[in-house]
């Protein structure tokens, strides 16, 4: 994590070794408290990021379709509102697997006042499941040698502009695109008035990134998307940060990244 001055940013990352290290087999989904309302769920796959609060509950990322069911056990440990939102950082299984099964028992408040839970709202069955519209466009067909993905687990909301903002439980949830890096369809999370990223496949702590060309990602998408993490942990007022093990991380692999590929 990065310590603003008086707050604390936490960079939530793919995580893909951190429960094997930790608490040995990646059986079980674990709950962590990042800071505020927002915690880190480990062990379904990659990394989940849950928000709770009085307008629901928001999920980054739903992990393999074989833990849906012990995620699910995870969250309600936290809370019993339902789920609203499904936010998806990118079309692999390990973040997208349980949409379908993690989707179902949300809802969604089909009008403007959902927020505000009026009396004539009207709520339809299924939480909101949000992403690049790339990560629609792969898990709606076949690819790979493999099938397309149940329908119940596409996206239902997808955009296509640099961000998307949503304001959910009093905070403004900024969605990013993050383009041609791990893939073509990569967006990080940013938690504005709780101060943490989910970073998706974009960052890990145990692994330089993966760039999947196949699915147009690029290096050089990988390294622009690392230096929009690291200006967003920044903080405005320019004041000191305490603890810079993210940034120096970050800058590290961007700099062997760009070594390697001069090389090449």
């Amino acid at each position: 994590m990065v310590r603003r001055s008086n707050t604390v940013l936490g960079i939530i990352t793919v995580g893909v070794l951190f429960l094997t290290r930790v608490f040995g087999q990646a059986t079980e989904v674990h709950v962590l408290p990042v800071q505020g309302n927002v915690y880190m769920l480990a062990g379904a796959g990659g990394n989940i990021t849950l928000q709770t609060g009085k307008d629901g509950l928001l999920l980054v990322d739903t992990g393999l379709a074989g833990m849906a069911d012990r995620t699910l056990a995870a969250v309600r440990t936290v809370s019993k509102e339902p789920i609203r939102f499904i936010v998806n950082t990118g079309a692999d299984s390990d973040h997208t697997g349980g949409n379908a099964a993690i989707a179902k028992t949300g809802n969604t408040i089909a009008d403007n006042n959902f927020l505000s839970d009026l009396p004539g709202s009207s709520i339809m069955p299924g939480a909101k499941i949000i992403a690049h519209l790339n990560v629609l466009d792969r898990l709606s067909r076949a690819s790979g040698g493999g099938p397309a993905a149940p329908s119940d687990a596409w996206p239902t909301d997808t955009y296509t502009t640099p961000e998307k903002k949503l304001f959910v439980n009093g905070e403004a949830v900024v969605l990013y695109r993050e383009p041609s890096a791990h893939t073509d369809g990569d967006t990080i999370v940013f938690f504005r008035r709780s101060d943490v990223i989910s970073t998706g496949d974009l960052f890990d702590v145990d692994r330089y990134p993966v760039v999947d060309l196949q699915r147009g990602g690029s290096v050089q998408g990988i390294i622009a998307a690392l230096n929009h993490i690291i200006e967003l942990t920044v903080p405005a007022d320019k004041k000191r940060v305490e603890h810079t093990s993210f940034r120096a991380m970050a800058g590290s692999a961007i700099k062997r990244i760009s070594s390697s590929t001069r090389q090449c």
